[in-house]
């Protein structure tokens, strides 16, 4: 007793003294790495200062390299389709080039004139920002930089503005401007600090952070004065702006609405006054990066030193007990044992027997008696094979037992037990020996699974079968008649189809005919006489002379467009010279009005009708108008050639492409016009397609009736 007591009290000592040293080594590592966090803080806040006045102020030349192009100053001055145009081309060249997120061309009354956005859903042409900072410092004649959110577009970004002079730089006629995202920036700035990140305007509102729920949140409570001149400004959208929670609890502290505290740091951005990056660091989170190191190496040694005092006080009587209480504990978990392995073959729902090597039944479970219905004591010592019919006996005295007895294994033996009643029971019997410690068979272990339901649905099966075959037969003869029916009217359908086709084609070509001789020929007559108009009135008249000239442009542009409706509608090379020669004017009408470099070949093509030349022009005028809209293609392949089944044409382009289905077609309605154009003529048409590896059109016709 008094050597425990002893033990006892060194154990508690050398606890003590472990605890002490560990307390005083925690204590100074935790303040030097407060410290050395602070210090790390504030470098990491000086290096993200200078990489946001660089990042933020990285176009402020290249704005005003924008102000200084004529065109832009064209389309300031003389504001007309064509100005526009070229100002339009002059911003989606810059956008594109330097990666922006838009460019746009105000007037001196803040309406926006032109953008490179003006095609997307969120335009700024027509829009009015006069009401913008960058505007208004701009039309004074002094560059701006401006961050905020876009009032149409809702996305955060930087805008930069230059006033634009006139060509004797002397009145200020507009405004450009250059709007770069910032998502990237805060992507690659913020996303990888393990701390939360703030970039706020100089109230407070939150414009940036890595954490997004923060994004357009006050960090700290405003007036009411404040808001709404937040409200006014519209610079961050129309809110609303709720506060984030944090709150100055000390110097250098913060805390959140949960009461985490955070270690707070905040740094301005140069250029940018009153905006700042601010750094919140979570002081349990460094308490923690301290309290590990603490752990890993004072801790064990406490725990180390504790665990060996409690050892060698409990060792002695631990060993004193350990036997007596190891052959108790085997002595319950032997009878559990039994007593589990009783329970189990008792009350297992299945049909378990033991029988000896002279077959007699030595042990039955609850559930056999049961189904069986006899009671446990009729069983116990009867023959098993009392219990079958006579050809399960003579089966399994002849032909089981002795393999039984001979391999103590057997699985799956068909047997028909006799229950009390006299009703028969199928059944699938498996069994194991249990031998002894020389191997012998000393009793089985046996298994019945009742069969008698599954056989006798077996047997059902078998006759529902037979009757499934004789339906089926019947059937394929009904759907041999129903295939020749839809047969019948597919072709009346296509028949019609054609016929339609051809009426639409006619009704094309009387349209073109018309546009082309009568509507041209009024149109050439107004030509003839505005022509003469201006001659006559370039004497008189000057301006007069100038808007007869401007008519006589614009009817030669309406003789045109005419010229043009009506080559589309029913090309005349197609009717004078053939497919080939049209689809070579096609392709060549193409490539004149696009960017788009458009190449066509042919092999010698044989004469054919006129309804398989129709066919493939439509295919191919199809196929080039789609891959123009939709694939931006660069290059377009467009093939007719012949072999030994038929004529092939071809369109080929280095697009896009786009995702087919299973048969490597798209629904669309102008596909769909182009597979049943084929199918009417006897041909296929087959679409190859996948993303970023542009589109091949493919369509064959055998020329067997056609030539």
């Amino acid at each position: 007793m008094r050597l425990r007591l002893i033990i006892f009290i060194l154990a508690v000592f050398a606890f003590l003294s472990a605890s002490t040293g560990g307390w005083l080594y925690y204590y100074s590592y935790r303040e030097a790495a407060f410290q050395r966090n602070e210090s790390d803080a504030d470098s990491k806040l000086n290096l993200l200062t200078r990489q946001f006045a660089a990042h933020l102020s990285e176009h402020i030349k290249p704005v005003k390299a924008l102000s200084g192009i004529k065109e832009l100053k064209k389309a300031l001055e003389e504001t007309n389709l064509e100005t526009i145009y070229r100002a339009n081309q002059i911003l989606d060249h810059f956008a594109s080039a330097m990666d922006l997120d838009v460019c746009y061309l105000m007037d001196v009354t803040g309406v926006t004139l032109c953008s490179s956005n003006r095609n997307a859903a969120d335009s700024f042409v027509g829009k009015d920002f006069s009401f913008r900072p960058y505007y208004k410092h701009a039309v004074q004649g002094e560059p701006s930089t401006y961050l905020a959110l876009g009032t149409t577009s809702s996305k955060r970004g930087v805008y930069f503005s230059h006033p634009v002079y006139d060509s004797r730089h002397k009145n200020i006629i507009g405004v450009t401007v250059i709007k770069s995202s910032i998502e990237f920036l805060e992507a690659s700035l913020f996303s990888e600090s393990k701390e939360i990140l703030l970039f706020t305007d100089p109230q407070g509102v939150i414009f940036m952070s890595n954490v997004p729920d923060y994004r357009f949140q006050l960090l700290w409570p405003l007036s009411e004065k404040t808001m709404n001149a937040i409200v006014d400004s519209r610079q961050f959208g129309n809110g609303p702006w709720e506060w984030s929670g944090f709150d100055r609890s000390a110097q250098g502290v913060v805390t959140d609405k949960r009461g985490n505290e955070y270690l707070y740091s905040g740094l301005s951005v140069s250029n940018y006054p009153g905006w700042q990056i601010v750094s919140l660091r979570n002081k349990k989170e460094i308490q923690r990066q301290v309290t590990g190191p603490f752990i890993s190496v004072i801790g064990p040694i406490v725990i180390f030193v504790s665990v060996m005092a409690g050892l060698l006080v409990f060792l002695l009587y631990q060993m004193a007990a350990r036997e007596l209480l190891r052959r108790k504990r085997a002595e319950e978990q032997l009878k559990v044992s039994e007593q589990r392995y009783r329970r189990i073959y008792h009350k297992t729902p299945v049909m378990l027997h033991s029988i000896d090597r002279d077959g007699r039944i030595i042990h039955v479970s609850d559930h056999w008696v049961e189904v069986m219905g006899f009671d446990r004591k009729d069983v116990i010592g009867r023959q098993l094979t009392d219990f079958f019919t006579e050809a399960s006996k003579k089966y399994a005295l002849n032909v089981i037992f002795p393999r039984f007895f001979s391999t103590g294994f057997c699985k799956d033996i068909p047997y028909t037990y006799v229950k009390k009643n006299g009703e028969k029971m199928d059944t699938l019997l498996s069994c194991y020996g249990v031998r002894n410690e020389r191997g012998e068979i000393l009793r089985s272990l046996a298994v019945s699974v009742d069969v008698t339901e599954k056989n006798l649905v077996q047997r059902d099966l078998e006759k529902a079968k037979e009757k499934l075959y004789s339906y089926s037969h019947d059937l394929e003869g009904q759907v041999r008649r129903r295939t020749a029916q839809l047969e019948a009217a597919q072709a009346s359908l296509k028949k019609l189809s054609k016929n339609i086709i051809a009426s639409q084609e006619r009704e094309k070509e009387l349209v073109a005919r018309e546009l082309h001789d009568h509507l041209g020929q009024v149109l050439t007559a107004l030509r003839i006489d505005s022509v003469w108009a201006e001659k006559k009135l370039n004497g008189i008249d000057p301006k007069a002379g100038q808007r007869a000239a401007k008519m006589s442009d614009l009817i030669e542009s309406t003789i045109q467009d005419v010229r043009d409706m009506a080559y589309r509608l029913r090309p005349r090379v197609l009717d004078d010279l053939g497919l080939t020669d049209a689809l070579e004017s096609l392709v060549s009408d193409f490539e004149k009005r696009s960017n788009v470099s458009c190449i066509f070949r042919h092999d010698d093509i044989p004469e054919i009708d006129k309804t398989l030349a129709t066919t493939l022009y439509r295919i191919g005028q199809e196929a080039l108008t789609n891959a123009l809209r939709h694939s931006r293609a660069s290059t377009i392949l467009v093939e007719l050639k012949t072999d030994p089944q038929g004529i092939v044409l071809t369109i080929r382009d280095d697009g896009c492409g786009f995702e087919t289905d299973a048969n490597g077609t798209q629904k669309g309605f102008g596909l769909e016009s182009m597979a049943e154009r084929a199918n009417l003529v006897g041909g296929k048409l087959t679409i190859n397609s996948a993303p970023d590896e542009g589109t091949l059109v493919s369509c064959k016709i055998s020329l067997g009736r056609y030539i």
